[in-house]
């Protein structure tokens, strides 16, 4: 059980949730976004999210209708920051969303991977890259951005034959 699995279980599971999806985010989220990626109820994320403002560990930024919601940058947030922290397995994700669609036999990586960037060759036949383009839309959501190519098996090994991916490469699928 990691830190913030224990602190989860000390904390009310619903706020621990909000916690988290605020934490992790990199971008500030409005009520509706927070409700849904945490899957708490919108009237309990709005409870929540008043009492994380009132106690300071949350900004509230107001114009016209529009209400959005990011950690206040000290050191009580910092501290709760590292607690409810999530590693994102991009590449992880991807190939269990993309690995079962129809036509791709292999995932490979090449290029350098990066903790939040990577670049992956689809092999097979009649894949199809617009739900390729969703599952990466996706990923980005979660601060991973990831980019394909889609390659029959012939041009692949056409490729490497030819010298055009020499670098490091490895096979995911």
């Amino acid at each position: 059980m990691d830190r913030g699995e224990v602190l989860g279980k000390l904390v009310d599971s619903k706020k621990a949730a909000v916690l988290k999806i605020l934490f992790n985010s990199k971008e500030e989220l409005c009520l509706n976004e927070v409700a849904a990626k945490s899957n708490v109820s919108l009237t309990s994320t709005f409870r929540i999210l008043q009492e994380l403002v009132s106690s300071g560990l949350v900004r509230k930024r107001e114009w016209k209708n529009s209400k959005v919601y990011f950690p206040e940058p000290n050191e009580k947030v910092t501290f709760l920051k590292e607690l409810f922290h999530e590693e994102f397995d991009g590449l992880g994700e991807f190939v269990n969303l993309a690995g079962v669609m129809p036509g791709i036999q292999s995932i490979v990586t090449y290029g350098t991977q990066k903790k939040e960037k990577a670049s992956v060759m689809l092999i097979g036949e009649g894949i199809d890259s617009g739900k390729v383009t969703e599952v990466c839309q996706q990923l980005k959501e979660k601060g991973f951005e990831l980019t394909f190519l889609t390659l029959t098996k012939n041009q692949y090994d056409q490729m490497t034959r030819m010298g055009l991916y020499s670098g490091e490469r490895k096979v995911l699928k």
